[in-house]
């Protein structure tokens, strides 16, 4: 089960780590807009290796039988193992490869707000804000942390329908009662 588990969340991290080294620094030439979709149909995507990791399991070491409770351990198990590539890959492209990337999403932000006529407070708050997490993200623990919970949703959810698509109870023994 570990070598499955193992196999399937490295599949699904590396899909999820070349997303993000793709996509990151692409954004300030096709869009924050346009790679913030591709992010997020991509981490979606990113997670079908659950499937197969879970579906593995059942055909494979399961009898052919799964309850809902393994098989979500081992999606959960797979998301995780994706969840550390993704933070560590976004480790790296925060401090290293586009380190200006902050900057420039943000930038973007301010950008689109003033351009949709966005009260000045309210674009004072968030340009306060940003400073802010600056501050906070500049600790790689706590940077990595945050990260490491960005797409942890996505895993779960689709866990959840992926074992639930997938679990399939052993048959029940009827015992008669002798009279």
């Amino acid at each position: 089960m570990k070598a499955a588990i193992l196999k399937y969340g490295t599949m699904s991290g590396a899909i999820m780590a070349i997303l993000l080294f793709i996509c990151i620094p692409l954004a300030p030439r096709i869009g924050f807009n346009a790679v913030g979709l591709m992010l997020f149909l991509g981490k979606i995507a990113t997670f079908i290796p659950i499937f197969f990791g879970i579906r593995y399991y059942r055909k494979n070491l399961g009898d052919g039988f799964l309850t809902f409770w393994k098989g979500f351990n081992i999606g959960i198990l797979i998301v995780v193992i994706t969840c550390v590539f993704y933070s560590l890959s976004w480790i790296i492209l925060y401090y290293w490869a586009a380190p200006d990337f902050p900057d420039k999403y943000f930038a973007d932000y301010i950008a689109q707000l003033k351009l949709h006529g966005v009260d000045s407070k309210f674009i004072a708050s968030e340009q306060a804000n940003f400073t802010e997490s600056k501050k906070v993200l500049a600790n790689p623990f706590i940077n990595a942390a945050y990260a490491f919970t960005d797409p942890l949703e996505y895993g779960i959810i689709m866990t959840l329908i992926f074992t639930a698509i997938l679990r399939k109870k052993p048959p029940t023994i009827e015992i008669s009662t002798l009279n």
